[in-house]
């Protein structure tokens, strides 16, 4: 039995008691396991002239196609290539682009004609020109360009670019060569976002000019192996994998090259790694290896919530075991999963949305921030920090969760907090101070010179030798505080007894940390 799942959501870890084989959210279609070793890569081929989807699966010996748009889901064709556990493909159109490191037979990339299916697929030419293995191959989805990049090549350990408009005569017209392994890689329009696996970077390259590809930024990976990545819709956000147990995904925010930064972490078990990202609409769908598929949702990626999953290995967490690859692109919403102890998986997710809030909290008096609150939520089990900006961000499926928050010298608030789908919910929280009373007011802190005292009209308050002040804040004789305001330290601070009732009041200075620096009791007179 596997060790309980996690999920990390900036840097805060959710235990969830998930165990093999268990689901949430997403239902298998269908599976087929032709009797291979192993199976690595997985694709997806659209016929749509007739309205039907294939899925196409690197197996040991070859590439296999599937017919996935009934069940049982059948076997329409297979390709033999050289013996290989790491087997890629990529589709243009009506062809499929397939790479692999095995020797032997068939060496280098593969084409194959799709246009005839179910009926046949047949091999039409094998590329060998510049290289004869490749880690992996990639095309830019969201565009139709006849060009397909390929990774981890014999000859450079680069990227090797290739126009494929005449498949049966596909031509190089560029190669990025940084010196060093590119692992896998992301094309999206003028960018390829190229995972330098060994060095902990990811590369973003210019390939605006396929015959110049120019590095014009890096992200460092903490922990290395750099593994994959995927940009979000509206390209504001990459999401990094690493290819090691331990590691996280890792969200940057890249809208200006001159200025990424990072803004989340996901993991749903850091025993395990997650491997390749795919990115559709408002989901991510992670091959996570011994974890299986997971979905993210990443409508805020500062704050990726998991809705979905489908564990595929029965052994414990961690390793270079289960699912493989994970494709969400056909139009009928099945996802493809390639699987490396069982062959193809086909699954339907039930698009679940999550519910996010972003809350605030106030002193109540004061509306001074507080940002070193417990904010406990208790049906998960965990303490939300506040961000850099104060906040404090929870994301969960739908459902009421009771929270907690607490904080020194305040009395701690417990509430329900419903979300809904797609909730967005801004919430402006106070907590109250805790009763002062007067002899429990700090008497060890130095005397705070005020004149007159008593005073009626106004006082002055001598704050010379308390450079550091920032806020006085009157207490009446219940404790109760009645009045707040900023105030500049190292200089009179003339003060007139405005909302303030006559008798027995203590005067407070604090500092820019709300600590105290000084008190005195006052006597306002009739």
């Amino acid at each position: 039995m596997k060790i309980p799942h996690i999920t990390l959501v900036l840097g805060v870890l959710f235990t969830l008691p998930l165990f093999a084989q268990s689901k949430m959210n997403v239902n298998l279609f269908g599976q087929y396991h032709r009797g291979e070793a192993r199976y690595s890569g997985s694709w997806a081929y659209i016929d749509f002239e007739n309205r039907q989807e294939y899925a196409l699966l690197g197996t040991r010996t070859g590439t296999a196609i599937y017919a996935i748009d009934k069940q049982p889901i059948k076997e329409v064709g297979f390709i033999a290539g050289p013996p290989s556990n790491w087997r890629e493909i990529t589709v243009i159109d009506q062809h499929a682009y397939i790479t692999t490191e095995g020797f032997g037979e068939g060496e280098g990339m593969q084409i194959i004609d799709l246009s005839n299916l179910p009926d046949s697929a047949n091999l039409v030419y094998t590329y060998t020109e510049t290289f004869t293995r490749g880690h992996m191959i990639q095309r830019d989805l969201y565009s139709a360009a006849p060009y397909v990049y390929v990774m981890g090549t014999c000859n450079t350990c680069g990227v090797n670019i290739l126009d494929v408009s005449e498949p049966t005569t596909p031509k190089e017209v560029g190669t990025y060569n940084p010196g060093y392994y590119i692992h896998d890689a992301h094309v999206r329009g003028d960018y390829l976002y190229a995972a330098a696996f060994y060095e902990g970077l990811m590369d973003i390259v210019d390939i605006s000019e396929k015959t110049n590809p120019v590095l014009v930024a890096q992200i460092e990976y903490a922990g290395g192996n750099t593994h994959s990545a995927w940009t979000t819709e509206d390209k504001r956000h990459l999401i990094i994998s690493g290819e090691k147990d331990g590691l996280p995904a890792r969200v940057w925010n890249i809208e200006d090259l001159s200025n990424l930064y990072e803004v989340a972490t996901y993991s749903g078990n850091l025993e395990s790694l997650t491997h390749n990202p795919y990115v559709r609409g408002k989901y991510a769908f992670f091959s996570h290896n011994t974890e299986g598929l997971r979905v993210v949702d990443i409508v805020d990626p500062s704050l990726p919530v998991e809705v979905g999953f489908y564990d595929t290995f029965n052994g414990l967490s961690g390793g270079f075991n289960g699912l493989w690859s994970a494709c969400p692109y056909l139009p009928s919403g099945k996802i493809i999963g390639g699987n490396r102890e069982d062959g193809l998986y086909i699954w339907i997710f039930n698009n679940a949305r999550a519910g996010r809030f972003y809350a605030t909290i106030k002193d109540e008096s004061t509306r001074e921030a507080i940002t070193n609150a417990n904010f406990f939520i208790h049906k998960k089990e965990v303490t939300i920090p506040a961000d850099l900006s104060g906040i404090y961000k929870f994301g969960a499926l739908p459902g009421i969760f009771k929270v907690e928050i607490s904080a020194e010298g305040y009395e701690p608030k417990v509430m329900e907090i419903r979300l809904e789908p797609d909730d967005s919910l801004n919430l402006d929280l106070t907590l109250k101070p805790t009763s002062v009373g007067l002899f429990d007011i700090a008497p060890h802190l130095p005397d705070l010179e005020i004149s007159p005292n008593p005073f009626n009209e106004f006082t002055v308050l001598d704050l010379a030798n308390f450079e550091k002040a920032a806020y006085l804040r009157v207490f009446n004789a219940f404790g109760q505080l009645v009045r707040s305001e900023e105030i500049i330290g190292g200089q009179y601070y003339i003060l007139d007894r405005e909302s303030l009732e006559s008798g027995t009041h203590i005067f407070t200075i604090f500092d820019r940390d709300n600590n105290m620096l000084a008190n005195k009791k006052m006597v306002l007179s009739e």
